[in-house]
């Protein structure tokens, strides 16, 4: 397959007057597109050869022309998160030592002292559309984003050239995506989601729409689709929920959607009854990876006539993409495996000097390979892998094992609401998202016929909205703080 480059660029020359991207009002053709990342990749040549840039941006025309201007002159990108203190941002910048940061406004600039910031306006000024002519390293670093430190202090993941090549010479025919299609940009850049979205759309030729009003595609999601008629949709699970908020004030018409794709946490089976119900012959697709894999490496597709042969407590994970390897390695006092990644395209290691690392290497048929340890342990029923959780946080309760994603299962099979059980000094709490009263006896009697009784929580807080991360994951820490 041709790099991802070549691919724009022949979709810039085949179909000129197609629109690649939508930005609110504003909408870009592939021509001028291509023009704009030529323009970008023209200014940072001018500054070095091979350049490291650090972006604070929102989703948009001009940072998606940015993130492939970068990759264009064989530079290398990290993008911040919009919403991190200022403490996070230098601290990433300090490591990643970037040639200058790019910002979207001048009042943005006296945000980082004593680094050399520059507005993507000013670098995108000069009108200078000439070729670049480059032979592309496919082991070159070509981005590293920091993973959310859920599990520990944060780390910059390396990830290089061939790998998204790779990985895109499955999504591309997968998605299948055409002219026909409008592609949901849901995810913040520093979020590697965008990554799928931005380089599966843009290199298939079809429009990329992006979903940069964060209280709208937050409170709003349905609308969003509807309004925009978005055909492929692509984020977290949990944005399933906002739209089950959504449905109770409107009906929402969803008859312009073709594919669902979701990632980064577990995808449940009311969310997916939820959707099946709203369009039937919708493809729905769960997937799973860490940062540290390249992207995601399993792949289910769910359909409404078949997605109860791949349900247990959650949505199964499916099976490894081509060019990504599983090892399901046994673990001490766990009824589940841990997932080992392997392979010649998964992440480069950790930016810095970092010694707590699960790349390591190991043995595969007589053969030493790249692997990485994710700590996420699986169930493996009927050839098909379900997530259960993650390895340290799993949780023990009077010496008994406890799987919080069962709990939940089991309220949400109750109540069909969503539900996140966390533990606080050996005592488990449930939060319910609901502004009704939670009838505490009829739930305690329901889980006491299907949970032992270890299981079964101390108490139950209805909650209106369950706290969550910038990137819509849910904040544990957050919930914790909230037991009285």
């Amino acid at each position: 397959m041709k790099d991802f480059i070549e691919l724009i660029k022949t979709n810039a020359n085949n179909y000129p007057h197609r629109i690649a991207v939508i930005d609110g009002e504003r909408k870009i053709s592939y021509t001028d597109f291509f023009n704009l990342v030529l323009s970008i990749s023209n200014k940072l040549l001018s500054e070095s050869s091979n350049p490291k840039i650090v972006f604070d941006l929102k989703q948009g025309i001009e940072a998606y022309a940015l993130i492939v201007a970068v990759l264009n002159v064989e530079g290398t990108y990290c993008p911040l998160n919009p919403d991190a203190p200022i403490e996070r941002k230098m601290q990433i910048i300090n490591e990643f030592k970037p040639n200058f940061v790019v910002v979207e406004t001048e009042n943005k600039v006296s945000e980082f002292p004593q680094v050399n910031v520059v507005t993507v306006e000013k670098l995108s000024s000069e009108k200078n559309f000439s070729e670049i002519n480059k032979i592309y390293n496919s082991e070159n670093i070509i981005y590293v984003i920091y993973t959310s430190g859920t599990t520990g202090a944060p780390k910059g993941v390396m990830i290089c050239r061939k790998a998204l090549n790779k990985f895109l010479e499955w999504s591309i025919p997968t998605y299948a995506a055409t002219e026909k299609d409008i592609w949901g940009q849901f995810s913040f850049l520093s979020f590697d989601l965008s990554i799928v979205d931005i380089f599966t759309c843009l290199c298939s030729g079809a429009t990329l729409l992006a979903m940069n009003d964060i209280p709208a595609k937050k409170n709003r999601p349905a609308g969003i689709i509807e309004k925009d008629k978005i055909t492929v949709w692509h984020s977290i699970p949990s944005a399933v929920e906002f739209m089950m908020v959504n449905e109770k004030a409107k009906e929402y018409d969803f008859s312009s959607l073709r594919v669902m794709s979701f990632c980064g946490e577990s995808l449940r089976k009311h969310q997916v009854e939820f959707l099946f119900k709203k369009k039937n012959d919708l493809m729905v697709f769960n997937t799973y990876g860490p940062t540290e894999g390249t992207l995601f490496c399993t792949w289910q597709e769910l359909k409404s006539d078949t997605y109860l042969n791949f349900c247990d407590f959650t949505m199964s994970i499916g099976k490894a993409i081509p060019g990504w390897n599983l090892k399901l390695n046994p673990v001490e006092d766990f009824a589940e495996k841990e997932i080992i990644i392997h392979g010649d395209y998964i992440g480069k290691g950790y930016l810095g000097n970092v010694t707590d690392t699960k790349f390591k290497k190991i043995e595969i048929e007589n053969n030493s390979v790249n692997g990485f340890e994710t700590g996420d342990l699986v169930n493996e029923k009927d050839g098909n892998l379900y997530f259960s959780c993650r390895k340290d946080r799993q949780v023990k309760i009077k010496g008994f094992r406890v799987e919080l994603d069962e709990i939940d299962f089991r309220i949400n099979e109750f109540l069909n609401k969503t539900t996140v059980t966390t533990l606080k000094k050996d005592s488990l709490y449930s939060f319910i998202e609901t502004d009704e009263k939670i009838n505490d006896v009829e739930l305690r009697e329901y889980l006491k016929k299907k949970l032992e009784a270890f299981k079964i929580p101390n108490a139950f807080f209805s909650i209106s909205e369950i706290p969550r991360s910038a990137n819509q994951k849910v904040d544990n820490n957050a919930l914790i703080k909230l037991i009285p």
